[in-house]
């Protein structure tokens, strides 16, 4: 439970310290109505870092650490990128690539959890459906700006 706390704070205070938001310039972008508010969007990352915790317990209580635990590091790389590029760069195109990354890797995590422990898989599923959002997000917004 250590383990998956330190590296879930890790993402989370890295993604904070690259949030620098520029309201003018983000709420200046064309967005369409399904994007949520920042309440909402700051209640989804919180039940997806209650999930990455859970997820890696339950990965180091199995001894499933290897390559679990890989595709989660470059998959925590990713979301603090994505999160730079997107509001501190204000890039939305390499922040669209970034999301496409980290969506690649939660899929694989999700496809190797099925196979492995469907109880893992159910436990990561939040975090497989918050990347679907912030991908289709990304990419509406991309296209409409």
């Amino acid at each position: 439970m250590t383990v998956a706390l330190f590296a879930t704070l890790l993402v989370a205070g890295l993604s904070s310290y690259c949030f620098k938001t520029d309201f003018i310039w983000y709420n200046s972008l064309e967005k369409p109505a399904f994007v949520l508010s920042s309440g909402y969007w700051s209640s989804f990352v919180v039940v997806s870092y209650l999930s990455g915790i859970l997820s890696i317990t339950r990965l180091v209580e199995h001894k499933h650490i290897f390559p679990s635990m890989i595709f989660f590091a470059v998959l925590g790389v990713f979301v603090i990128l994505f999160v730079y590029a997107f509001f501190t760069l204000k890039h939305v195109l390499l922040a669209f690539v970034f999301i496409t990354i980290v969506l690649a890797f939660a899929y694989i995590l999700f496809v190797r959890f099925l196979t492995k422990d469907v109880t893992l898989a159910v436990i990561f599923l939040p975090i497989l459906l918050f990347n679907v959002y912030a991908f289709i997000s990304t990419l509406a917004i991309l296209m409409a700006n």
